[in-house]
C-alpha cells in the first residue's frame, strides 16, 4: 500500500496550520513597538490637542471663513455633533452676559456634524442645569 500521499497531505495541513497561526497572531491586539531602528510609529510632534467633551463650547471654523460658537452635543472618533450658538436672545440661554465670549443662546433647530479638526478653541462649558435641558439634542 502506497502511503506517500498521507505524508503530502500531512505537510499541507501543517503549512495551513502555521499560516493560520501567523495570520491570527498578526490580527490579535496591538503590536509592541519596535526597538531602535525598527519600524515603529513615529511620535507626534508637539502636545496633543485637547479633545472636546459634550457640554463644552468651542469656536469652529466654517468654510465661509466665519468662526461661530457651537455647543458640543456628542463626540465620536470621526467628528462631533454640534448645536449653533447665537448672540440673539432665544429661549435657551447658554452663556451669561458676563461670559468672556459674550452672551450666547442655543439655536436648537441648527444642528451640525463637523470633523474634530474644525474645532479651533475651547471657550467654556455650560452649567449642569443648562446641559440637562439641552442634552436630549445629542440623540
Amino acid at each position: 500500500m502506497d502511503t506517500r500521499w498521507w505524508l503530502a497531505l500531512g505537510g499541507v495541513v501543517l503549512l495551513a496550520f502555521v499560516a493560520a497561526l501567523v495570520d491570527g497572531r498578526g490580527r490579535l491586539g496591538p503590536r509592541r513597538p519596535a526597538g531602535p531602528g525598527g519600524r515603529g510609529r513615529k511620535p507626534r510632534a508637539g502636545p496633543a490637542a485637547p479633545r472636546p467633551r459634550p457640554g463644552e463650547i468651542w469656536r469652529t471654523s466654517l468654510p465661509d471663513g466665519s468662526e461661530p460658537l457651537f455647543l458640543v452635543l456628542a463626540v465620536r472618533t470621526d467628528g462631533a455633533r454640534l448645536a449653533r450658538l447665537t448672540p440673539e436672545p432665544t429661549a435657551f440661554p447658554v452663556l451669561p452676559e458676563d461670559a468672556a465670549a459674550g452672551p450666547a443662546y442655543l439655536e436648537p433647530e441648527i444642528l451640525a456634524e463637523a470633523g474634530l479638526g474644525r474645532l479651533l478653541t475651547r471657550c467654556g462649558e455650560v452649567d449642569p442645569d443648562t446641559w440637562e435641558r439641552v442634552r436630549h439634542l445629542a440623540d
